[in-house]
């Protein structure tokens, strides 16, 4: 038994190095019984399973979670692609070209974004720019990730506005801090940042454009996904998984400021921010809209990022027990 927890460790700290684009683990089965691992980063989106680990729903439900954090998404997808994890928060665009049509992971539930005023992100002027309106940001270059929900909520919010796809320039800074010191150093004149780095370089003069929580639809999104093989073997697990993950949901929109210090804690929301940052209203668990799919699967397809792939290759609806809305 310690041999084989040395090499579960082992495999773990392995994946965690493993560049994304490398698929030498990438069909690795689930084997047997044991807790559910769930990839989370440090954002606000995970709050909910925070709370139901500390509420301890999952035992109520009978099925054993492990959180496991990471740094980074490049970190989480090494892992999931290893089978160090068994499921994650992720987005619509990060899911679908990790999996590539390959069947490896399934986005099983939306999580944060169901309405566009659980939108995260804005595209930013520097301080001192001379850059007010969306019209100004013509042929102008706006740091973003490319490739990523980043980059596709700041062409969706700009044509949106009215300019034309050939007028929007983007400049590809992965790190997102880097992102932020550019923009508040003048290196850029514009970057799309989400929350709270958005507000913190609002703190430190940069002005918000837009954001897409004024759009008149659900831009960015996040969803959480699980490797098929988990589905497949351990379909009891996933189900009680997503019942305690709805009482998480329900105790948190039911009493948010209760739960305020949860929320910095894991958002890593800073001090100055803390005692008025909004908290979100978390949707219960419920499969991933057609209609928000289509839009980001379109856009992958024209960029040639990935082909066209049917809603019903990505997105499992099957998974969720009494857990989603009725």
């Amino acid at each position: 038994m310690a041999n084989l927890r040395s090499i579960r460790t082992f495999v773990a700290l392995l994946a965690a190095a493993i560049p994304a684009h490398w698929t030498l683990f990438s069909a690795v089965p689930c084997h047997g019984a044991g807790p559910l691992k769930i990839g989370v980063l440090q954002i606000e989106d995970v709050v909910p399973l925070y709370v139901a680990r500390q509420n301890e729903y999952f035992r109520v439900e009978g099925v054993e979670v492990s959180l496991v954090p990471f740094l980074s998404a490049l970190e989480r997808d090494s892992a999931l692609a290893a089978g160090a994890i068994d499921g994650a928060i992720n987005d619509p665009i990060g899911a679908i070209l990790f999996d590539q049509g390959r069947g490896l992971v399934r986005i099983t539930s939306l999580g944060l974004g169901r309405t566009p005023a659980e939108g995260i992100f804005a595209i930013l002027a520097a301080p001192g720019s001379t850059i007010h309106r969306i019209d100004d940001l013509k042929r102008v270059e706006i740091a973003v990730s490319s490739a990523t929900i980043i980059d596709y909520v700041t062409e969706r919010l700009l044509i949106g506005s009215g300019l034309a796809a050939g007028e929007i320039h983007t400049i590809d800074v992965k790190k997102m801090p880097i992102r932020m010191q550019m923009l508040l150093s003048g290196a850029v004149q514009a970057a799309t940042l989400p929350e709270p780095l958005a507000s913190i370089a609002v703190d430190n003069g940069a002005r918000i454009l837009i954001s897409d929580d004024q759009a008149d639809e659900s831009l960015s999104q996040t969803v959480l996904v699980f490797r098929t093989a988990v589905l497949t073997e351990r379909p009891e697990d996933v189900a009680s998984f997503f019942r305690a993950y709805a009482s998480g949901v329900e105790a948190l929109n039911d009493r948010p400021e209760s739960y305020r210090d949860l929320v910095v804690q894991v958002g890593r929301i800073p001090p100055n921010l803390a005692p008025h940052y909004p908290i979100p209203t978390y949707p219960l668990p419920q499969p991933f809209p057609r209609e928000l799919y289509q839009p980001v699967m379109d856009w992958l397809s024209s960029r040639g990022l990935v082909e066209a792939l049917p809603y019903e290759t990505m997105v499992a609806s099957d998974f969720l027990g009494d857990s989603a809305p009725q």
